[in-house]
């Protein structure tokens, strides 16, 4: 499972809230906070290389610049809400120096939630984008003050590692189009290619060739929106030089090969 930096999510300012089913993303970070609430079933998270099984009536806390990603192995139902700080003034500065105690909070009273019924109103019918913004805040406040009274904050405490692979990451989604390799990239960021090798897969569960390839995966199928393009065509301007190891590499990433892909998406438009 394979991401990179949600520039796009950073762009925001006022906060998201939406119901996903069996939800699975690739890795990523943003500044905004992220909140997912499991209302059914249990979902996997990885947040900075640690793992954790979130189950119905949970919580996943995911502060700002944590790297993240998640996957349903049996069935999931979760409500996902996504704050920018500069959303919240008040908490704002709070934040820049401190972070939730847990990752994980449990809550203990489903039936009277106040968490729960908070995100489902923001989530219903986009409320979150109909909503005044003082009302769309208060909702907020309510959710953020009761993590907060539940499981408390500590001082932030970011590695070295962790800011490593952040700059990892941006420095390849400026580059993923271009022949890369996990040698030159040892080498810029000064390390040993089997400790870099190491580094890359604890946080991201992958090795650096899979999270390239991915990337460029999902460049080439944006390509197929214009059928004029051909798959060949696709697979070089993606920045591969291999048409096996895009055929290869395309069919797991999203378990058709190019064709079927391309062919999906016409029946889809017809």
């Amino acid at each position: 499972m394979l991401g990179t930096y949600e520039r796009g999510r950073d762009t925001y300012i006022i906060p998201a809230c939406w119901n996903v089913t069996n939800d699975s993303c690739l890795p990523h970070f943003h500044s905004s906070l992220e909140f997912v609430y499991v209302t059914n079933g249990e979902l996997k998270a990885t947040l900075n290389g640690v793992h954790y099984d979130v189950k119905k009536g949970q919580i996943l806390i995911v502060t700002s610049y944590t790297i993240h990603y998640y996957e349903t192995v049996d069935s999931s139902e979760e409500i996902i809400l996504t704050v920018p700080l500069d959303y919240i003034p008040s908490y704002n500065k709070q934040f820049s120096h401190s972070s939730f105690a847990q990752n994980v909070y449990q809550d203990t009273d489903i039936q009277n939630s106040e968490i729960l019924r908070s995100m489902k109103v923001l989530s219903k019918n986009d409320a979150w984008r109909k909503l005044s913004t003082d009302i769309v805040k208060g909702y907020i406040y309510v959710i953020i003050g009761t993590l907060i009274a539940g499981i408390g904050l500590t001082n932030n405490n970011i590695t070295s590692n962790q800011d490593t692979i952040r700059d990892v990451l941006i420095y390849i989604q400026n580059n993923y189009l271009s022949q890369i390799s996990l040698q030159q990239l040892a080498k810029h960021f000064g390390y040993s290619t089997s400790r870099f090798s190491h580094l890359f897969n604890t946080y991201l569960g992958c090795t650096i060739s899979e999270y390239i390839n991915t990337l460029r995966c999902r460049y080439a199928s944006g390509l197929f929106l214009d059928d004029s393009v051909s798959i060949i065509n696709a697979a070089m301007s993606s920045g591969f030089s291999s048409m096996r190891t895009f055929y290869r590499s395309f069919k797991k990433c999203f378990g058709v090969t190019p064709s079927q892909y391309r062919d999906n998406y016409m029946k889809i438009c017809d």
